[in-house]
């Protein structure tokens, strides 16, 4: 059985957002991301997810699409991969369950997870017991706003 996305976005009423992204900074934002949505997961009483790297490309697709555009979206109709279904299929990621929150303008990893952790659609995201997987994406744009992407989901058996 499939099931369809959810997907939510999430800006906060202020950012200071970092001055530029380089490869390493990138890691460690997603590798933060990643860390502390395992956490919010266990402390919620839920298995934690796995990080795959194809959703980690998934993720990091989304996340640069955003920044080049200057916009915060699930659907970018303009975009070389505009819907989260064909992020995962650039990523070669076959599911049958999937999930994607995006936030604009927290000024680190912990501020994006506390916002989507105070969301109740992020929330449900973050905690979905369907989900086993995940990956993350970060990237910021000309103006140095940063944008942050978690993508969840359930492999083909």
């Amino acid at each position: 059985m499939m099931i369809g996305v959810v997907s939510l976005c999430s800006t906060p009423a202020q950012s200071e957002a970092p001055l530029g992204a380089r490869p390493a900074v990138t890691s460690r934002v997603t590798d933060k991301v990643v860390d502390l949505t395992r956490f919010e997961r266990t402390r919620n009483g839920r298995a934690s997810l796995r990080a795959d790297a194809r959703l980690m490309q998934a993720a990091q697709i989304q996340a640069e699409q955003m920044a080049r555009a200057g916009q915060l979206a699930h659907l970018l109709p303009n975009a070389a991969y505009p819907s989260a279904g064909d992020r995962l299929a650039a990523a070669d990621y076959h599911w049958q369950a999937y999930g994607e929150n995006v936030a604009l303008g927290q000024s680190s990893a912990e501020k994006a997870l506390d916002g989507w952790m105070h969301s109740p659609g992020h929330r449900t995201n973050i905690l979905n017991p369907d989900f086993t997987e995940m990956g993350a994406g970060y990237a910021i744009d000309r103006a140095g706003r940063p944008y942050y992407v978690q993508v969840f989901a359930r492999p083909l058996s």
